[in-house]
């Protein structure tokens, strides 16, 4: 055996697996596909392993992690993790610490919305103060749908509900496949180019998360934040949402919805005439009778005046109150239709689906607190841990021995030899260093002198 060559211990050789490992870029936030096999629970934290045909990959994800799965996990699911991977050095085996997980398919998908979601955030495109009001009152429509599809059929029969005889332009395209996102884009450009709408609705009924995903493009992205018209997205259900719905001006939670909300109901607005046209017609009367009785205090003046002078001043007086009348019935009417326009803004503004967008942000915002609050936990428990381990080796017998100290046994028996009197001169010993053992026999023994 070769007298230079050192022999390491288990404990350096899996140290430097894991470093190389946990210290290679390339192994960390990583994504890595394959199907779930040996799934058990055997405490809080999750255990399996993704296999393929060329390789099985042993998997851990603990229980702050696994809390947000929407799914449920089982053998033979084929899914997408994201995670790091390292080594656990009990067992000397790499793993990949799972931090999130997917089903295969719907969790690509699920990526690149996360992506353009947040490529398209920084670049302001769900800013509000972007976002374009609604007509009160549109006089055409244009809707950018298939003209095959269910979500048409549903916007023109809650439009003709609400107000038969509204003109609407129909804008067709696919909203389904490759070629839909392209088809959406420019059925909206070519409404902005007719320019002859007051409002689009964009939609179409519900699906899978891959039906839905011509709504999630970046290119459908652009035309709606690139119109001048104000744009309601209505795809798919209340549950579902769109990279669509967040660049349009208003989000309506299905086509049908979409219809209510561009448009007031005709009856509705009819009847709230006929209540101010009813309340006119009662300050018309009042005002009547005020005239009447003027007339009548005229006509008693009329017997110690001269008629001259009172018709002069009769003229005057009915200058005076056309004019009084005029103003206040102008004031009345301008101020109902203000009453009127406050209360519709409140409605829409204090809706359920508004108020529950609000709630899920502060969600949102919460759990982001708690999940960096919870980080910051686990980084200080760390630093403790090391601190012990170091003070551990510290206080390590082998840190003794590596100073240049030495333990010294009986030998065969190997007892730890403490005092001079346990051996005598001539017995073997075992004298134990930080790197190998001696062997001996002892020549001489006498009392510590209290010297070093």
């Amino acid at each position: 055996m070769r007298q230079d060559l050192r022999i390491h211990t288990v404990s350096e050789i899996t140290a430097y697996i894991k470093g190389t490992l946990e210290e290679d870029i390339r192994l960390q936030d990583i994504l890595v596909k394959g199907e779930i096999s040996n799934y058990r629970v055997p405490g809080k934290h999750l255990y399996f392993s993704l296999k393929d045909s060329g390789g099985i990959l042993s998997c851990v994800m603990f229980e702050d992690k696994f809390q947000n799965l929407k799914f449920d996990l089982q053998n033979g699911l084929e899914v997408v993790a994201r995670g790091n991977i390292g080594v656990y050095p009990p067992k000397g085996r790499y793993q990949l610490y799972v931090e999130e997980l997917f089903p295969l398919g719907k969790g690509l998908l699920y990526l690149a919305f996360e992506k353009l979601k947040e490529e398209l955030q920084k670049k302001g495109y769900f800013d509000p103060s972007h976002k374009l009001p609604l007509p009160f009152l549109p006089q055409r429509i244009g809707v950018v749908t298939s003209a095959r599809g269910a979500a048409i059929k549903d916007i023109l029969k809650v439009l003709g509900d609400r107000f038969p005889n509204l003109e609407i332009v129909i804008s067709p395209c696919r909203v389904q496949g490759e070629e839909a996102p392209t088809e959406i884009a420019e059925a909206i450009e070519n409404l902005n180019e007719y320019g002859k709408v007051d409002v689009i609705i964009v939609g179409r009924g519900g699906g899978s998360i891959e039906d839905l995903f011509a709504f999630n493009e970046k290119i459908v992205a652009d035309a709606i934040y690139n119109s001048r018209i104000p744009i309601i997205s209505a795809v798919g259900h209340e549950i579902d949402l769109t990279i669509a719905d967040l660049v349009a001006d208003q989000r309506a939670p299905t086509p049908s919805a979409a219809a209510e909300i561009v448009v007031p109901r005709k009856d509705d607005l009819l009847l709230k005439i006929m209540e101010k046209k009813g309340k006119l017609k009662t300050l018309i009367n009042q005002k009547r009778k005020s005239w009447e009785q003027e007339i009548a205090k005229f006509k008693r003046l009329l017997q110690i005046k001269h008629p001259r002078f009172i018709l002069q001043e009769l003229k005057q007086r009915v200058d005076d109150n056309r004019r009084r009348l005029f103003h206040s019935i102008t004031l009345i009417f301008q101020n109902s239709r203000h009453k009127f326009f406050r209360l519709n803004q409140g409605i829409i503004q204090n809706s359920p689906f508004n108020r529950f967008n609000l709630i899920r942000e502060k969600i949102k915002t919460l759990k982001e607190k708690l999940k960096k609050s919870i980080d910051t936990a686990l980084d200080r428990k760390r630093s403790q841990l090391l601190s012990l381990q170091n003070k551990i080796e510290a206080l390590s017998p082998y840190s003794v021995l590596k100073r240049g100290y030495s333990i010294c046994f009986t030998y065969p028996e190997e007892k730890v030899v403490k005092e001079n009197t346990q051996i005598r001169p001539g017995e073997r010993v075992k004298i134990k260093l930080y790197k190998g053992n001696l062997y001996g026999k002892i020549y001489k023994s006498e009392e510590d002198e209290g010297e070093f």
